[in-house]
């Protein structure tokens, strides 16, 4: 270990340095004090660490502390020993990057001053100066930015690493993290990229030409990587893919120039001898250049990509490192991470998954292609729009059997200058890139669609190729003729394009896809997670995190009616179904998926039946502001803004902060079904929100807890009365559907569709978890068709009865503070002898809080004198004895079908009547005794059950009464 340097000395060191520095570049603006305020802003480090966090792979263990499995990286770089780096490795790296390493601090004043000079001459920072220490520094703490507060912070951090670190520690750690072209992170990495070999097996050529990448990884790969589309008669060493485009790797000259400044640094320094010296000058280095096969990426699980992400978050926050620096940590710092994963749950999921149509359609022989999908075609086969609008071609119009992609020759000809014209939707040009469009195919029992991706070929130049002014594409003659196998035309005149210049996605992704995520509401711990279904061979998307859509009416719980009952409604409140509001195109806004008008539905109907304008007329009426609040306890609106909710703030044109989108769930980018599942969770969960996690500690390779799940982000969403009554309305809300049948265990639920049945949802939960399900195509072009809804929920309640076949029947725990009471339905108040009257029975019995029980009567019901012969108003020519007072109600003027269209609601006929009779004194027929004795009979029988009921109203406004009193009582208590 290096003798350490103290704080002070540290500081006035560094200080010092950077005068030096100042004497050559403008740094007056940083010296003395301002230097000081950089150095605060640095990256708390413990260099200690550096040497660990780089030595062994993270992994990860269930609850028992058993290891179940390893972080993986998408970066190439392989942790290897001291040891095992060749010492003629180490001194090349030495030689060419930090001559003087073994001697200084941390720092080079000589080299920083001869670069400061430099620097001044060019008026910029063309030359850095950094030590291998610096390197490391900036390597695993900053960012490459050239600027002079980086540079400070740089120095800074490697005095300290200088502190705790040996020269060998340092050495190694840098090796170990060297950017070395080609997605080589580290010298093993490169070794095997470069030259399919162990490190140790490096020659001294071989080494000198790996550490000459260091000064441009871009400019002194040891080989380039060029579309294959450009390779002429360059020399290639082989091919790999990228993003659907093919690359060559071809023979690059600026590294073997390089390599002989190395290696004549290295004989300069003493660390080879001549002979060695002109022995490594003679080998040909390029010839054993030898790039490894393409290998199949290793398929993350989708519980394992989401766990990745969240512990990346979470060092951040927790330790308050970067980004760059946190992934550093989960890849190769040797953390051990405790999941939350289910295995067997998970792997129930993923079974359901397997089986994903036989599970929710059951034999779907006969019933045609991709049954769950509302599909168009043209005449062609081709899958369109509504207007014609090309989505995906057929499979037989684009490609050939050799899978080579073919256009007719009625789109395409070579001019007469032999370059080739190509006039055709299927193929498109963006700047140089010839690009193929996708196509689709139907799996062998034909109900399944598949979409597929063709890529596309990247030309050199637009002297290659162009696009003329009537829009068709030019490739040119001299680019055919270096790339004869590019194209051919067939004999049927149809030309054909190579598939060795780009990548096709044989496989296809299946659609519609759909996702999952199941989460226990007590802790919060995410229990499984499906993110797909059937996807192979290809770059996997977890749309339970990484593609957010938009929710539709399973918004409505969150955004609308949980904040309605703590602002003075109850579930028996009524909510007038009428026409209220116009778009900008003066139409009717919203409209209800049943196309009509209920009239006046209580909240609980409101939510079972889906209303729209009701969710709407009580967003309105709680207000945006105080639905915004919800939705941040809810934990779909976060603090630092990592979300999918856009508020005014990040789009003052197009956001979230309006009706739509918070009542109807029309929202600009969506919300995942993540998010969508932890928020219906915290309803669960008493009111309470919990942070989902996939795991419930970080523990450091020294075992030392980073996180524990007690630290879990809390909300407190609304009370457990309130949570409790909104479980009672989404249980309604479940049994409506009449496709989920849990045998005897209680379960709430709420699904949600998007605008032209792009998106379906359905999320709920049970006294043990919380699922969400989506179901929905990847390109939101393609609509599912109307009987998804009820697909959307019978999955949710397959895949409840999957998890919970070994479980108990369970009921949700009511709360000691919910008060059963009648209410009227219609006014959500206390009812009246008239709200009796209603032949619709709206007296039911509800629950509520003390905050929302009623203590009004209702004042909707009235009762109102009536001609009893056609029900309107009794008016002077109305005979005493066909006069009734019969209950309506009463809108207090708050809706006019006639400035509506005329439009009247269902329950219009239950209305006060608004005209009076007409019909006058009619001569009474002449008497029947027998009736006329049962007319009167019945007369009296209505009046003994009028005068019951309003007996059994008083009673029970009694009860009423009583209970809301000793509610009272045992909260003064």
């Amino acid at each position: 270990m290096n003798k350490k340097v103290s704080p002070i000395v540290l500081k006035v060191l560094l200080i010092t340095i950077l005068v030096l520095i100042g004497l050559g570049t403008v740094f007056s603006g940083l010296i003395g004090g301002g230097i000081l305020q950089v150095m605060k802003k640095t990256p708390d480090i413990d260099p200690e660490n550096i040497k660990y966090e780089m030595s062994e792979n993270s992994t990860i263990v269930d609850k028992d502390g058993n290891e179940i499995d390893s972080i993986r990286t998408s970066e190439n770089r392989e942790i290897v020993d001291f040891k095992q780096m060749p010492e003629h490795l180490k001194h090349a790296f030495i030689a060419v990057e930090d001559e003087r390493f073994l001697k200084h601090n941390g720092i080079d004043p000589i080299s920083i001053i001869g670069s400061a000079i430099q620097n001044f001459k060019s008026g910029s920072i063309v030359r850095g100066g950094s030590t291998l220490t610096q390197q490391l520094a900036r390597n695993t703490y900053l960012s490459n930015d050239q600027t002079y507060e980086r540079k400070i912070k740089e120095i800074y951090l490697a005095l300290k690493i200088e502190q705790y670190l040996s020269k060998d520690e340092i050495l190694e750690a840098y090796m170990n993290r060297v950017f070395l072209g080609q997605n080589s992170f580290g010298v093993q990495a490169a070794s095997k990229t470069y030259f399919s070999k162990d490190v140790s097996e490096l020659t001294i050529a071989e080494a000198a030409a790996i550490a000459g990448i260091v000064q441009s990884p871009t400019e002194y790969a040891l080989f380039k990587a060029v579309p294959t589309s450009e390779v002429t008669d360059e020399r290639i060493f082989g091919e790999f893919s990228i993003d659907g485009q093919k690359y060559s790797a071809v023979y690059n000259e600026k590294p073997f120039e390089r390599q002989k400044y190395v290696l004549s640094k290295m004989l300069e320094e003493g660390y080879i001898s001549d002979s060695e010296y002109k022995e490594a000058l003679s080998e040909d280095v390029a010839s054993n250049i030898k790039p490894p096969e393409d290998k199949s990426p290793l398929m993350a699980s989708y519980f394992n990509t989401l766990l990745e992400k969240q512990v990346v978050k979470k060092l951040q926050e927790t330790l308050n490192i970067g980004e760059r620096q946190a992934w550093d940590k989960l890849y190769y710092g040797g953390l051990k991470i405790t999941t939350t994963v289910d295995n067997d749950m998970q792997s129930k999921l993923e079974d359901v998954y397997e089986n994903f149509s036989e599970s929710i359609l059951g034999n779907t022989q006969g019933w045609g292609s991709a049954p769950l999908l509302d599909l168009r075609y043209d005449n062609w086969g081709n899958i369109v729009k509504n207007d014609g609008t090309l989505i995906y071609y057929a499979k037989s119009n684009v490609m050939n059997d050799n899978n080579d992609f073919t256009i007719s020759s009625d789109e395409a000809y070579y001019d007469e200058n032999s370059n080739l014209i190509i006039n055709s939707n299927k193929i498109s040009l963006n700047n140089t890139n010839l690009v193929f469009k996708d196509y689709y195919s139907l799996d062998d029992k034909n109900s399944n669609l598949r979409t597929h991706k063709t890529g596309f070929v990247k030309f050199p130049s637009n002297e290659n190729i162009r696009e003329n002014q009537d829009g068709s594409i030019l490739i040119s003659a001299s680019y055919l003729k270096n790339h004869n196998d590019f194209v051919w035309q067939n004999e049927s005149g149809s030309f054909s394009f190579n598939k060795e210049y780009y990548d096709t996605d044989l496989e296809g992704v299946i659609q519609p896809q759909s996702s999952t995520v199941v989460i226990d509401q007590k802790n919060g711990e995410v229990k499984a997670i499906m993110g797909g279904r059937d996807q192979k061979g290809q770059k996997i998307l977890n749309r339970a995190i990484d593609q957010p859509r938009q929710p539709g009416s399973s918004v409505k719980p969150l955004a609308t009616y949980t904040a309605a009952l703590d602002h003075g409604y109850n579930l028996a409140t009524g909510i007038d179904d009428v026409p209220f509001m116009k778009n900008e195109n003066g139409e009717i806004w919203p409209e209800n998926v049943y196309r009509s008008y209920k009239g006046i539905v209580s909240l609980r109907d409101s939510l079972v039946y889906s209303v729209n304008t009701n969710a709407v007329r009580t967003l309105k009426d709680i207000g945006i502001d105080t639905s915004k609040k919800y939705l941040k306890n809810f934990g779909l609106i976060k603090e630092n803004g990592d979300d999918n909710f856009v508020t005014k703030e990040e789009d003052s044109q197009k956001n979230d902060e309006n009706l739509a989108a918070m009542g109807l769930g029309a929202m600009t980018k969506g919300q995942s079904v993540l998010d969508m599942t932890a928020a219906y969770a915290a309803l669960a969960n008493n009111g309470e929100y919990i942070e989902p996690l996939t795991f419930s500690k970080i523990e450091d390779n020294q075992g030392n807890i980073i996180f524990d799940e007690k630290d879990k982000k809390k909300n407190k969403v609304t009370s457990p009365e309130t949570a409790y009554q909104m479980t009672s309305a989404l249980m309604s809300a479940g049994k409506n559907y009449g496709t989920i049948n849990l045998y005897g265990t209680d379960y709430a639920t709420k699904t949600g569709t998007s605008d032209n049945n792009i998106d379906f949802w359905c999320i709920g939960y049970t006294p043990y978890y919380t699922v969400g399900v989506w179901m929905g195509s990847d390109n939101q072009n393609i609509s599912l068709n109307s009987y998804s809804t009820d697909r959307t929920a019978l999955m949710w309640g397959v895949i409840n009865n999957r998890i919970l076949h070994d479980y108990k029947q369970a009921s949700f725990e009511e709360p000691s503070g919910i008060i059963h009471a009648k209410v009227d339905t219609i006014s959500g108040k206390l009812p009246t002898q008239a709200s009796y009257a209603d032949p619709r029975n709206t007296v039911k019995d509800e629950i509520f809080s003390k905050d929302n029980l009623p203590t009004e009567q209702d004042d909707v019901h009235v009762w109102i004198l009536v001609d009893t012969r056609n029900n309107l108003l009794a008016s002077n020519k109305t005979p005493k004895n066909l006069q009734a007072n019969r209950a309506f109600i009463d809108r207090k003027g708050s809706y006019d079908p006639s400035k509506w269209n005329g439009i009247l609601p269902e329950d219009w006929k239950y209305s006060i009547p608004q005209k009076y009779s007409d019909l006058g004194y009619v001569e009474p027929k002449p008497k029947d005794d027998n009736k006329s004795n049962n007319a009167k009979k019945q007369d009296d029988k209505n009046q003994n059950n009028l005068e019951n009921k309003d007996g059994q109203n008083q009673d029970e406004k009694q009860q009423n009464k009583q209970n809301l009193e000793g509610e009272n009582q045992k909260n003064n208590n």
